[in-house]
């Protein structure tokens, strides 16, 4: 297997928040470099799900266990020498220009095609991806300044879905929540039915209701929409 990916950040470098509050040199007096990113780790550590900060062209800069753990798998996303690619050349470019919006207009908030599903061929569920302005660099010269912040979410490492948002937020009842969760989850109508002790045939009418509740019409997109609501 191969070696995790290391932080670019060296003793040489430092960093600060651009969109978050700026972490600036007097504020930082008596800590060294490597301090800073054991700190910028640890914040991306207290995540549930995998995530990143990336720069220009995909170059990863921090990550935490989960987002190594699912480049490692090389199933669906990955670290090739250029930066971060995806299986499919057109996730990779959306991958790509997604970052770059996120790095060019940080004050735009999440770009509106993020998130979005990356196909995979081993793992049965599809790997969800969000892009959002990450913290800037304020480093030695030649650094770069910015970083988007990259959110994985492998549903084959298991999510917990909070019913009870889904049923504030869509009306959706109990039964239907139950089932969204379930998809969200990356389970097939069938077994998430056999899981709910229901017939498939309940199942898909409760999924009709939920797509009509949510104003979606495919489960992909049904889970997008649903995880960038409870996650």
């Amino acid at each position: 297997m191969a070696s995790p990916p290391q932080s670019p950040f060296s003793d040489e470098s430092c960093a600060s928040a651009g969109n978050e509050p700026r972490i600036e040199p007097r504020a930082a007096e008596g800590a060294t470099p490597r301090d800073v990113v054991i700190a910028l780790t640890y914040g991306l550590e207290l995540a549930r799900h995998g995530a990143m900060l990336v720069t220009a062209g995909g170059q990863l800069q921090v990550a935490n266990h989960t987002a190594l753990a699912i480049l490692q798998k090389k199933d669906g996303i990955s670290l090739a020498q250029t930066g971060l690619i995806a299986d499919r050349a057109s996730d990779t470019r959306l991958l790509h220009k997604l970052l770059q919006d996120a790095l060019v207009s940080p004050e735009s908030g999440e770009p509106k095609a993020s998130p979005f599903a990356i196909e995979r061929k081993v793992s049965r569920s599809s790997l969800i991806v969000r892009v959002i302005p990450g913290p800037g660099l304020e480093c030695w010269p030649g650094a770069e300044r910015r970083t988007a912040l990259l959110r994985l979410y492998d549903r084959d490492l298991g999510l917990v879905v909070d019913e009870r948002a889904l049923i504030s937020l869509y009306g959706l009842t109990r039964g239907e929540a139950a089932l969204a969760a379930k998809l969200v989850q990356g389970k097939s109508i069938e077994e998430s039915a056999g899981e709910l002790f229901i017939s498939t045939h309940t199942a898909r009418t409760h999924l009709k209701r939920i797509f009509m509740k949510t104003d979606t019409h495919r489960q992909p997109e049904l889970v997008v929409r649903m995880l960038l609501s409870v996650l």
